[in-house]
This record gives structure tokens, C-alpha cells and sequence, in this order.
């Protein structure tokens, strides 16, 4: 629970999405959960119930993708854990994979994607650097955010508290409903607490793509 800790942080709980139907080309604004997504959605909620508590002052509430399959775990967790509103978030969207000729080759990156071309870079950068000036901030005092999105930009907030190169996210494998915390302090130092947390879940239910 938040009111354990010692030391001021600024918590950030990352949360992928549950499962989802990819239904022929209608995309990513359209794809919704499954049946297996919903579940374990639910089950999320009832162990983020057991990380945070969500009646201290400082506890800021939940902001979610606007993408569907993110937007409806979101929802049902918070039905799990008493909490009626979900903030959208418009630039918690899912980020294209990074690849560049080095990092596809050293660290093993899956074969098929495509270079990144510069443009696309600037923009993932971009929009991850927007994610971390709105929660990523040197705690004055506890403060808790819960964020439901998406696999590639947690990898790459990720990368950014390791201080590792965005494209070495195909070193980090990313279950959907996994639980991902990183903690800022007050001189601003970074701290990953948890990676991909999926023990709230049975083996019957653990998926990634």
C-alpha cells in the first residue's frame, strides 16, 4: 500500500491491457477485449486493490489509453476497486516498435519489422517523453498514478528508468494485464520496482499476444 512507504515517491503503476480481438482490418481504435481479456481485467482490479489505496488523499486515480482494449481494462478494474472515473489520456496510445539496423542485430529484435525511419522515431520520443513530464515527477510528497496502456510504451518508460536505448525493448517481454511500477523519489532518482507482474494470474490465463 502506498501509506508503507518510507521515503516521499511518486508511484507510477503501469498496466498492460487484457487480451483482445484482432477482427479482420478494423485496427486499434476498434479492437476490444475478450472474453479472457475481461477476466483478466478483473483480476487485475482485485490485486491493484491490494498494492493501493485508493482512499489516501495522494492516491491521483486512474488515466487510460484511448484505445479500446486499454480504456475497457481500465474500466473493469475500476469497477474492482470502487472507483467510478476513468481520465483518457490521448497520448497513452500503444507506440510503434523502434528498430533500428544495431540494436535488430545485438539485441535480437523480432525479424520481419521494419527499420524505423527517422520521423517515426522523433514521434515515438516524443510522445514518450510526454508521458513522463505528466507523471515522471521528483516526488515532494506520496503520490500514486495507475496507468492502463499498452506494451511498447511501458517498455520504453521502461528503458528510460534503466537508461537503456528505447530499441532495446525486444529484451523485455510484456504479458497483458502484467503490473509494472517504477518509482520516482525527490531528487528524482528512478527506481523499477516491479516488471511485468502477472502473479494475479493463473497459468490458464496468461497470454502476451
Amino acid at each position: 500500500m502506498s501509506g508503507e512507504l518510507e521515503i516521499p515517491a511518486t508511484r507510477i503503476l503501469l498496466i498492460r491491457h487484457g487480451h483482445y480481438e484482432r477482427i479482420g482490418d478494423l485496427g486499434d481504435t476498434v479492437w476490444g477485449l475478450t472474453t479472457l481479456g475481461r477476466r483478466q481485467a478483473a483480476r487485475t482490479g482485485r490485486r491493484l486493490l491490494q498494492l493501493v489505496d485508493i482512499h489516501d488523499p495522494n492516491f491521483e486515480g486512474i488515466f487510460a489509453s484511448p484505445w479500446p482494449r486499454a480504456l475497457q481494462t481500465a474500466e473493469i478494474a475500476a469497477r474492482e476497486l470502487g472507483i467510478e472515473r476513468v481520465t483518457i489520456k490521448p497520448y497513452l496510445h500503444e507506440a510503434i516498435p523502434l528498430v533500428d539496423a544495431s540494436f535488430s542485430r545485438d539485441f535480437g529484435i523480432a525479424h520481419g519489422l521494419p527499420l524505423t525511419t527517422p520521423e517515426d522515431h522523433a514521434n515515438t520520443v516524443r510522445q514518450v517523453t510526454r508521458v513522463r513530464d505528466r507523471f515522471f515527477h521528483a516526488a515532494r510528497k506520496q503520490t500514486t498514478y495507475l496507468l492502463f496502456t499498452h506494451g511498447n510504451l511501458i517498455r520504453y518508460l521502461v528503458a528510460g528508468t534503466l537508461r537503456l536505448p528505447f530499441e532495446s525493448w525486444g529484451r523485455l517481454d510484456c504479458s497483458h494485464c502484467g503490473i509494472t511500477e517504477i518509482r520516482v523519489f525527490g531528487d528524482g532518482f528512478e527506481a523499477l520496482v516491479r516488471y511485468n507482474d502477472a502473479g494475479h494470474l493463473p497459468p490458464s490465463m496468461l497470454s502476451a499476444t
